[in-house]
């Protein structure tokens, strides 16, 4: 098991832009730390980053376990380098809208009633401000990627682009931030509640509470790009690596999530 001792350390800012509240997290050099605070969030962040190591998408942060020790307690937790150079700013799409129209992006798209619109006037609103040309196969991707893993924390404070501070250019953020997937809050989703019921219950953002619905507008506007290149033993291998952290009980559940998602989604593959 590999360790880190931050106890000189004191915690990032609470940042706001989870909906569940935050976990706790250090920056210190070049590496982020982030902590198990509702369930077994590092575990999801983990997983999902190995399963993109394994997919099409190159374009994304990794992550790995770690025991830390803090002035408070023990947390299990993982690691991640910090991807923004120096004189760049994560901008979400949240404060990126509110900067230009002076209200949030979630507002506006409150007031079309399609899918479809909504996801539209994100891409065109994105693609104007900032001159990417590729935000909507990025987004298309991100879609998909969230109802295979589950992710309920898809808000509009938790989609971002990257802005240079000095020369106002923008590029696209690396995908990242998976914690609230694969049922990792143990308040929402306990261990004695079934799998299956758990999964159905799960709902989407920011577009629609429907994962089908969202993946699906947007893949008539901008396609499918995502595809993994894992079979069911290499996952299941990488999962047993785990143990050391978590317990039989959540390992053997996060398989079952995955099986269950592979099974549903089979076109992914």
């Amino acid at each position: 098991m590999m360790t880190v001792d931050l106890t000189q350390y004191k915690n990032e800012p609470v940042s706001g832009h989870t909906s569940k509240g935050d976990q706790p997290k250090w920056h210190i050099g070049d590496i982020w730390y982030k902590a198990d605070h509702m369930g077994y969030e590092a575990l999801s962040e983990v997983i999902v980053s190995w399963m993109l190591e394994h997919s099409s998408i190159e374009n994304f942060v990794a992550y790995a376990p770690i025991a830390i020790y803090s002035t408070e307690k023990q947390y299990i937790g993982c690691q991640s380098k910090n991807f923004r150079q120096d004189d760049e700013m994560l901008i979400p799409l949240e404060k990126l809208h509110r900067a230009y129209y002076g209200v949030g992006l979630a507002k506006k798209l409150a007031e079309f009633f399609e899918v479809e619109e909504r996801i539209q006037y994100t891409v065109s609103f994105v693609e104007r401000t900032t001159e990417l040309s590729d935000f909507g196969a990025y987004l298309s991707t991100l879609l998909e990627l969230d109802a295979f893993i589950l992710n309920e924390d898809r808000h509009t404070n938790n989609i971002a682009v990257i802005r240079n501070e000095k020369t106002g250019v923008f590029r696209l953020c690396p995908i990242f931030d998976h914690g609230l997937s694969l049922l990792s809050d143990l308040n929402d989703y306990p261990l004695t509640k079934d799998v299956y019921s758990s999964i159905s219950s799960v709902q989407a953002k920011p577009f629609s509470s429907d994962f089908s619905e969202q993946v699906e507008a947007a893949g008539q506007l901008y396609g499918s790009c995502l595809k993994f290149n894992f079979t069911k033993m290499q996952i299941q291998q990488k999962i047993q690596e785990l143990k050391d952290y978590y317990s039989s009980e959540i390992v053997e559940r996060i398989e079952q999530i995955i099986f269950e998602q592979m099974r549903r989604y089979r076109y992914l593959f």
